[in-house]
């Protein structure tokens, strides 16, 4: 036998082992749940009077959640729940799940949706009890202190099948989904499904999501929030209901959005002398040479909009991958100028500029919702589909907790994937000793610390009133 290949000499494989939990990582992330009041919240919110299930539908959203963190990508994907069920019990089978999900029409989505905002509530006061305080955005190095900052995007979702909703899309065929994070805490505050063929600036979309998510936020959370989007959020009606505080004198509200680059933009930016410009700032807070900023907002004609709106234009030197872009403007300067709208005063350009930039980061909230299922919507109804999506939110939110309340970096920020091969799939083997159980994991797994760490973190929390 060949050096290479004597490590499988004498060895057999059998289905004899007994006792084992091939996903012990799952169980403080199950744990978690309870400890927030998550679970108890959705059962409530999906009780009926005329219908006792033997599996009780909020346990079964949170063991769906939980099958989606470890890598459910369907409804018979929480079967993956059953490597841990020596230890949370017998998950839900997928036909119950499905029921579960087909449950949930608008009414039942509302409960769902209040539910949620409850708990949120909760989860905040046990941030600002951590060490470091709520995780408040920094912006040039200093913290928005006070300040909830909302980003919100489209994304176009391809179905390879028939679905309700989905159409015809520019970038293909499927479904068109308008997403806003929570960019203080990466929670998944709202994922509204669309039909493919729903517009990227549809102003009452925006009015509806924005609305739901304020109201995902804590009442004191709610009287400043910064609305975050690209050119697609620039509509006169959304910057007019965000300039009004959604019509409550009480709240501050501010947008930083893109900006619309049409005739009457080209024509005042050509105005700008040279010396106007003033330089950028880097990652570090330094001038690039290579980049500088403007504001052109008394060279526009910006009448129907309302009062107190900015316009600042940043322009760098032109990337390859755009020189296929460029306007004549841009194409006769050699620079490329991306524009952004806000009501925000007395700031200094550069200040708006870094945090109308640091909007890049619900791409990686994007990112992550495709990386759990958000990628591969599994059914055919619109409804369900959406029911679906508002699983998808609760992982993320779950995810989001558990990296803020009762885990370290590195762990703290990875990745779903990361989380997943590194912390949720440790193996471990249940023992029993004076009445009490224990959980020994696989010392030699890198993460298997973290995972107690994680446990004993979730367990100090105090129980929900």
């Amino acid at each position: 036998m060949s050096e290479l290949t004597e490590w499988a000499e004498g060895l057999s494989l059998s289905a004899g082992g007994r006792k084992l939990v091939g996903k012990a990582g799952i169980v403080p992330v199950r744990r978690l749940a309870d400890k927030v009041g998550l679970t108890d919240a959705l059962s409530g919110a999906l009780v009926r009077r005329d219908f006792r299930p033997v599996h009780d539908r909020g346990q079964v959203l949170v063991s769906a959640a939980c099958a989606v963190l470890l890598g459910a990508r369907s409804i018979a994907g929480i079967a993956v729940m059953r490597q841990a069920a020596l230890v949370l019990g017998r998950p839900a089978s997928a036909s119950t799940l499905y029921r579960t999900l087909d449950g949930i029409g608008p009414v039942q989505l509302a409960k769902v949706t209040s539910a949620r905002a409850k708990v949120r509530s909760r989860v905040h006061d046990l941030l600002d009890l951590r060490p470091g305080g709520f995780p408040w955005i920094r912006v040039d190095g200093r913290p928005l202190t006070g300040w909830s900052v909302l980003d919100i995007d489209a994304s176009f979702v391809p179905a390879h099948f028939e679905k309700e909703g989905a159409e015809p899309h520019r970038k293909g065929f499927g479904l068109h989904p308008l997403l806003v994070f929570l960019d203080n805490t990466d929670e998944h505050l709202v994922c509204r499904l669309r039909p493919g063929s729903a517009g990227a600036n549809t102003t009452q979309d925006h009015i509806e999501v924005s609305t739901e998510a304020v109201r995902q936020l804590p009442t004191r959370r709610r009287a400043k929030v910064l609305f975050r989007a690209d050119g697609a959020g620039a509509t006169k009606e959304w910057l007019a209901w965000i300039a009004s505080g959604g019509g409550n004198k009480a709240h501050t509200w501010e947008f930083s959005v893109g900006w619309s680059r049409d005739e009457d933009f080209w024509a005042g930016l050509a105005k700008v002398p040279n010396k106007a410009w003033t330089p950028a700032l880097d990652a570090k807070g330094n001038p690039r040479e290579d980049a500088a900023l403007v504001e052109i907002t008394d060279l526009l004609d910006l009448a129907e909009w309302p009062p107190g709106l900015r316009i600042v234009v940043r322009r760098e030197p032109v990337h390859p991958k755009y020189i296929k872009d460029l306007k004549p403007y841009e194409q006769a300067t050699g620079f490329r100028y991306t524009v952004i709208a806000t009501n925000t005063r007395g700031r200094q350009l550069q200040w708006l500029d870094a945090r109308h930039r640091a909007h890049a980061h619900v791409e990686s909230g994007i990112r992550r919702s495709k990386a759990l299922t958000l990628l591969r919507l599994p059914l055919f109804k619109f409804a369900l589909n959406q029911a679906w999506c508002t699983l998808l939110a609760l992982a993320m939110d779950l995810l989001a907790w558990l990296q803020l309340l009762a885990l370290d970096r590195p762990l703290a920020q990875a990745e779903p994937a990361t989380i997943r091969t590194d912390l949720l799939d440790v193996p471990a083997k249940p023992t029993e000793h004076a009445r009490r159980r224990e959980l020994k994991l696989d010392p030699t797994w890198p993460a298997s610390q973290p995972v107690v760490t994680a446990w004993e973190r979730v367990q100090a929390l105090p129980d929900p009133g």
